[in-house]
């Protein structure tokens, strides 16, 4: 492979000051007054949030994180101007497709890296792009972007050598992927999916198509409130959680609960630390209010006949029951050509951190279809 693009090694490196400033502000954290619900009912449990803001305080040593973040291949490439992070995480002996994976939200490039060391171990060389907007990539200059993330993706992975290869990614990261494979069919071999766009057509529904459409329709009504604020008025939602440490870590603590297969118990699947590395990359680089910069561009800047046609691109789908929705397979293949759908028994909506075993698995077993 040769390597076209300009490309720089990365290291993160927050200042001290960063640090205590952090720590400041979560000693001077002004809490709410309790309420007299159960316990999560109306949002992120209050004895829940103290524990981990005292922790991040007072116990969490981010300089570990930071290098053993540091300790993973980061680049920094320049694509049309726009600086994007990266981690590539090569195959020692590569004998499979490359892989691009991309997150959703509120998930960043460091929840994807146990997939992204699995599918090396299986052969594959692997992109891990962080989102323009999130942590250390660049935002859009232009409302919208001018370039499209997908056409980023595409433009990195070439750059890189790759001329054929096959991408995955779930929530945000699967309306990317599915428009990367629309785009360029003839350099993606393959889209693997954890969740589908809305179908062309709702003729003839079968039971599952409509329970699935039901149900998205009551996790909107119940769950859907910050994906509406993010849509449609994410500046005023920003301005809080830019300023307010455990502000920012309610928001998102409250997602890696709702949305993982951990019954309830946030434990279950999350250690403090996990929680808090993800909270610490958004407020250090000052990036949550950029990353809901997608919510906000699809709905107000979206086309009218910017509905994607995939055509034939081989597509895989992988259903983890505790996800946001599980579409059945009839529904996935009324916009895609569907060629494998696994529907796992475990595992939710961060399966790159809850299941990376399983879904590594299932990424190379489609990707050993498409050589």
């Amino acid at each position: 492979m040769t390597n076209e693009l300009d490309v720089a090694d990365f290291q993160i490196a927050v200042p001290d000051a960063d640090l205590d400033d952090l720590h400041r502000r979560l000693s001077a954290t002004r809490w709410p007054r309790r309420w007299p619900e159960p316990r999560w009912a109306a949002g992120t449990d209050q004895d829940i949030l103290e524990r981990l803001v005292t922790y991040w305080r007072d116990g969490f040593d981010w300089r570990a994180h930071e290098a053993r973040l540091n300790a993973e291949p980061q680049r920094m490439a320049a694509l049309s101007g726009q600086g994007v992070h990266f981690v590539h995480v090569r195959a020692g002996a590569p004998t499979g497709l490359p892989v691009v994976t991309t997150n959703g939200w509120p998930s960043t490039f460091a929840e994807m890296i146990p997939l992204a060391h699995r599918l090396a171990d299986l052969g594959h060389d692997v992109v891990v792009p962080s989102l323009p907007g999130f942590t250390f990539s660049d935002q859009q200059a232009t409302a919208p972007g001018e370039i499209p993330t997908s056409e980023l993706w595409h433009r990195l992975m070439t750059g890189l050598g790759y001329d054929r290869y096959v991408a995955h990614g779930g929530d945000l990261g699967a309306g990317i992927t599915s428009r990367l494979g629309a785009a360029h069919p003839e350099t993606v071999a393959g889209i693997h999916l954890m969740a589908v766009m809305g179908a062309n057509s709702h003729d003839n529904l079968t039971d599952d198509e409509v329970a699935y459409l039901d149900g998205m329709t009551e996790w909107d009504d119940d769950g859907g409130a910050y994906q509406h604020q993010q849509q449609t008025r994410p500046m005023t939602l920003a301005y809080g959680l830019t300023d307010s440490p455990a502000g920012l870590l309610a928001w998102i603590t409250e997602k890696y609960r709702a949305w993982s297969d951990c019954d309830g118990d946030l434990a279950r699947r999350w250690s403090d630390d996990d929680i808090l590395v993800q909270a610490s990359l958004y407020w250090f680089t000052n990036t949550i209010g950029t990353s809901f910069r997608p919510y906000y561009d699809y709905r107000a800047h979206r086309k009218p006949e910017s509905t994607v046609a995939m055509g034939d691109v081989p597509t895989a789908i992988a259903a983890f029951p505790h996800d946001i929705a599980t579409p059945p397979r009839e529904y996935a293949e009324r916009t895609y050509n569907v060629v494998q759908y696994t529907r796992f028994d475990r595992g939710g909506h961060f399966a790159p951190h809850e299941e990376p075993d399983l879904l590594a698995a299932d990424i190379h077993a489609f990707a050993e279809t498409l050589d």
